[in-house]
């Protein structure tokens, strides 16, 4: 749970300020690449000033006065009845014919020769001879400008970002951490707790069979006793969950034949369901190897059966499949019922979430025999979930088969 969590916050985090870092990375280069055109232009109405606006229309600015020889560029003649005349055309790729084209075009879009990363900006200027001009520019050197920035930036951003996935990993790992030790605690109080009840409990267990001996039956007796066997069960629960949550603990995985230790389990609580008038449709497939926990595996089947026997009705009917297929194994374990609401089917496997809370039952379970279960998929890099289709709630497990090495 606290690497889910942790996994969530760092990649919420990461998200939020790694969008805000690329954002700014581009707005920066944005802006850049606008100062560069203005001062293309600038520098470009700066060369014509000192030389005269008035030489520079005539000779359409290829007197040795103006040093434009670096730039593409054109000037234009817009006159008063919306003709379009070329001056001079110093962009060697363009034609005179689409540069027209082109300006009329511009003209009727009310001149948007800046929006975005263009190709062309520009300079006007009235002059009463000439009427209004324009000098159209390539924005090549302000490119050029901005493609070596955006190298830099580039750069930056790259090593922005792993040093971002650095300090989330850490900042994540500080916010999670007192949550990681209120579980702690937890898991500690419940060993603690566990171990400390089981001296007692057994030393109630065998009062009971002695009294028992001296007295005979007796309801009282039995009260106690079947109160007691309830506690035994829940620490003993209690003390698998903590033994599972245990990082620390090793996994004794070994190779068991899959069919028989399920049908092990399955044979005997076929007496309980014919009690209940549970009719059950066993498919479990033969010669089944698997590398695993024999004894979890089990208790996963165990687990996952005796909640089916519970919840359904008598007269109602259990279907179990298990079976290998492409490298995974795959266990069904479906009953006749009410369908779980949607909203629960996540908060069943929870710890200490009571079934019977949503669903009329007895009152025998403890809300930790599904989270159990889980805990044992997921120590074997499986899954398990739960969805309620034509009248059945349906259990799936999927594991991971290893090959024998």
């Amino acid at each position: 749970m606290i690497k889910t969590l942790r996994k969530k916050i760092s990649i919420i985090f990461a998200s939020l300020l790694g969008a805000i870092w690329v954002l700014i990375i581009v707005l920066f280069n944005w802006s850049n690449y606008k100062g560069q055109l203005r001062e293309l232009r600038s520098s470009v109405r700066l060369e014509i000033k000192e030389s005269g606006w008035n030489k520079f229309l005539k000779t359409g600015g290829e007197d040795e006065a103006f040093d434009l020889k670096d730039l593409e560029y054109c000037v234009v003649q817009l006159k008063e009845d919306g003709t379009v005349s070329v001056l001079a055309n110093h962009f060697p790729s363009i034609p005179e014919e689409s540069l027209t084209g082109y300006i009329v075009e511009q003209r009727k879009n009310n001149w948007t020769l800046d929006d975005g990363f263009s190709k062309i900006t520009y300079i006007s200027k009235f002059k009463k001879k000439y009427g209004k001009c324009l000098v159209l520019i390539s924005t090549k050197p302000a490119l050029r400008a901005e493609m070596k920035l955006a190298a830099v930036s580039l750069v930056i951003a790259v090593a922005g970002i792993f040093v971002l996935i650095a300090a989330v990993k850490y900042l994540s790992g500080w916010l999670v951490r007192p949550v990681e030790e209120s579980i702690q605690s937890e898991k500690k109080f419940m060993s603690n707790a566990s171990h400390e009840l089981k001296t007692p409990l057994t030393v109630i267990r065998t009062n009971i069979e002695l009294l028992s001996d001296e007295i005979g039956g007796n309801k009282h007796l039995q009260y106690i006793g079947m109160e007691t066997e309830r506690m035994v069960s829940l620490v003993n629960k209690m003390l698998t969950l903590v033994r599972l949550d245990a990082h620390y603990t090793e996994q004794k995985f070994q190779k068991f034949r899959l069919d028989e230790a399920l049908l092990n389990v399955i044979y005997p609580m076929e007496s309980v369901a014919y009690e209940k008038n549970i009719r059950m449709d066993i498919q479990v497939e033969e010669g089944m190897g698997f590398t695993g926990n024999e004894e979890q595996i089990q208790s996963v089947m165990s687990i996952l059966l005796d909640n089916a026997i519970s919840y359904t009705s008598e007269g109602g009917s259990i279907e179990i499949s298990a079976k290998i297929h492409s490298r995974k194994f795959y266990l069904i374990v479906a009953n006749t019922g009410d369908p779980i609401p949607a909203e629960l089917k996540d908060k069943m496997f929870e710890r200490f979430y009571r079934q019977d809370e949503a669903r009329e039952s007895t009152s025998e379970h403890l809300g930790l025999g599904l989270s159990i279960a889980k805990s044992i998929v997921e120590k074997h890099h499986g899954k398990i979930r739960v969805e309620s289709v034509g009248g059945m709630n349906i259990f799936h497990v999927v594991l991971p088969v290893v090959k024998k090495g």
